[in-house]
């Protein structure tokens, strides 16, 4: 009788209780993952420092080594969070924004809270959130669990691959954003619940218990251009790599330049050739290139856009081109903004990009076998300023976004491009 139980039960799919005393051979769960993980790491050890360009010279072997051993050791007190979390701290330890482990995905998925968060130039506020905290919308965060921002940015800085304040404020938040991150991290309580303290539009303090979202509950969230009434940011319009737009009353053409990449269906040489016979048509008098969002890609794909800005004399000229540079200014993002102030004298507005100039780059990715975690890793070295080592390229005209230029509707980058007499 037993055994015909026992087939019915695997024939379905389900284990029996007490299958490791039927086969002890057979693993159980717990020394099965530990396994998968022992092979994620083993294959980590083989193919990272291989692969990486002087990987050696950012962490000493030994390290590294004596790094790998010890989260081996603690697997079976570890969770498949914290063993992510590990990983992500070990290798943003080396100091190198393009190199790092991605989030986990399937089965691993990290959840988020019902929140999204930005950096403004005077502290973190919510930028959008589930329609049941709409009232959270566009206040200003003061508290996270018991820490104040800047303590709780503190403390997910050691687990974000960045070389500056700009990259750590722009990838921040969505740590901050993060049950698992914050869990592991003893921000957050041990079932994932967190308490955010705000200030809200009206002066009068808020606070909001936060309990991860549910997996595949559909979530309506609401931003606050949409319950503020607020016009859309120009750089938020449209979400193609590249895009343009006459401002007749300024006599400026405003080129998005999203990413450095080229789209098949609509080439850059096509959209550049497009950008000047719209500033030849209009007798357009600046070109403003907005990088803000410009997250990188290929380099070379602006230097149509370079070699065009070159061959019109009015745009030569000191402030006949702006570019406008942020946090999220990154990788061939920082390529662009060098050739535009370089080769066209641009006049660069905004924020200091979110990586060094100098710095490794190049980077493609592989998988872990067993976890599927994305680890990217760096084959070139770039050097884009001689004589030095900035931690970025700062503007030529600072200008930060305020959490009350977003509730005015004011982008101070943008106004000030349109209007700056050189």
């Amino acid at each position: 009788m037993r055994e015909a139980v026992l087939a019915v039960l695997l024939l379905v799919g389900i284990a029996p209780a007490n299958s490791a005393e039927t086969n002890p051979s057979a693993p159980t769960e717990a020394v099965a993952r530990e396994r998968r993980w022992q092979e994620d790491l083993d294959y980590l050890v083989r193919e990272l420092p291989a692969k990486h360009k002087d990987f050696f010279k950012l962490i000493p072997k030994p390290k590294f080594k004596s790094e790998i051993s010890g989260l081996k050791d603690e697997l079976p007190q570890l969770s498949d969070a914290q063993v992510v979390l590990r990983l992500k701290r070990l290798l943003a330890g080396l100091g190198v924004a393009h190199t790092g482990v991605g989030w986990p995905s399937g089965a691993l998925a990290f959840n988020q809270y019902p929140i999204s968060l930005y950096w403004y130039s005077d502290g973190p506020a919510v930028l959008s959130a589930a329609s049941e905290h709409r009232e959270a919308v566009g206040a200003r965060v003061v508290g996270i669990g018991s820490l104040t921002p800047e303590q709780a940015e503190a403390a997910v800085a050691p687990y974000i691959s960045h070389e500056n304040s700009g990259g750590l404020h722009a990838a921040s938040p969505r740590y901050l954003e993060t049950p698992e991150v914050l869990q592991c991290l003893g921000i957050a309580g041990p079932d994932g619940h967190m308490q955010l303290s705000l200030v809200a539009r009206d002066g009068k303090p808020l606070t909001l218990q936060l309990s991860p979202l549910e997996p595949g509950r559909p979530v309506q969230w609401t931003t606050v251009w949409k319950e503020l009434s607020l016009p859309t940011p120009l750089n938020h319009t449209r979400g193609t790599a590249y895009w343009y737009q006459y401002l007749p009353e300024a006599r400026a053409l405003y080129v998005h330049y999203r990413h450095c990449r080229n789209d098949p269906r609509y080439p850059f040489a096509s959209f550049v050739r497009d950008v000047f016979a719209c500033a030849d048509a209009n007798s357009v008098r600046r070109v403003i290139v907005d990088l803000r969002d410009n997250s990188g890609g290929d380099s070379m794909v602006v230097k149509p856009l370079v070699k065009g800005l070159k061959s019109h004399a009015r745009f030569k000229k000191k402030g006949g081109v702006y570019v406008l540079i942020g946090r999220h200014t990154f990788s061939s993002g920082i390529f662009a903004a060098r050739d535009l102030r370089d080769e066209v004298h641009a006049i660069l507005v905004g924020e200091p990009t979110g990586a060094k100039p100098n710095g490794y780059g190049n980077a493609p990715s592989f998988r872990l076998p067993n976890s599927k975690l994305e680890v990217s890793y760096c084959i070139s070295y770039f050097t884009l300023v001689k004589g030095g080592n900035p931690a970025a390229i700062d503007p030529d005209i600072p200008a930060s976004l305020s959490l009350a230029d977003l509730l005015a509707g004011r982008d101070p980058a943008l106004e000030i491009a349109l209007h700056h007499v050189p």
